[in-house]
């Protein structure tokens, strides 16, 4: 019996499905990225340095004013404790080759403890200080972010960035950010 070979459609058929279906979800893919690409190109973004509003705004300027006034006072009565330290240990250095044993080491444990002491109020000024900043920031940071808010909104844009490789400057809102803060710590 003789039997012909006929040739089998099958693999082309599967391959020609495999490449419609790959076609097909390439397009689609195109199609889904080309529509985002043209709604994220028709997104508004805007631009805003933070590092400039924290260091030349008004009320930043305003708030190391403040601060400097309510911490001077301490922070000069600590240089004086920092002065009166160093002019004792100069004083035990000088004096101690002819000081008794038991008076060196009296004064030598009274230095140590003074310098405890100084440590500790040199801490717990720092401490103060950074939370006296951290308050005064939360209060700026809240005030900036309603005026971000509103120039987004006023000029309709959909976002607003803090940080950014790359900004153009012409959606760098960072100038009328400074401005309305000026306006609003004038009040």
């Amino acid at each position: 019996m003789q039997t012909k070979h006929l040739p089998s459609r099958a693999p082309v058929s599967l391959f020609r499905r495999l490449g419609v279906g790959l076609a097909l979800g390439v397009a689609l893919w195109g199609g889904m990225a080309t529509a985002q690409a043209q709604e994220f190109r028709a997104s508004r973004v805007g631009f805003v340095k933070l590092d400039r509003i924290l260091k030349e705004s008004v009320p930043a300027k305003l708030i190391q004013t403040k601060l400097e006034r309510e911490f001077s006072t301490r922070q000069k009565d600590i240089a004086a404790q920092d002065a009166t330290f160093k002019a004792d240990v100069t004083k035990f250095q000088t004096d101690s080759p002819v000081l008794a044993e038991a008076a060196r080491l009296e004064r030598q444990k009274k230095l140590v403890e003074q310098e405890r002491e100084l440590q500790r109020v040199h801490r717990s000024f720092q401490e103060d200080l950074n939370r006296r900043k951290n308050e005064e920031l939360q209060k700026l940071m809240a005030s900036t972010s309603r005026v971000v808010q509103q120039l987004a909104a006023t000029n309709k844009l959909d976002f607003v960035l803090q940080e950014a490789i790359y900004a153009d400057p012409k959606n760098d809102l960072t100038d009328k950010a400074l401005k309305m803060l000026e306006s609003s710590a004038g009040q």
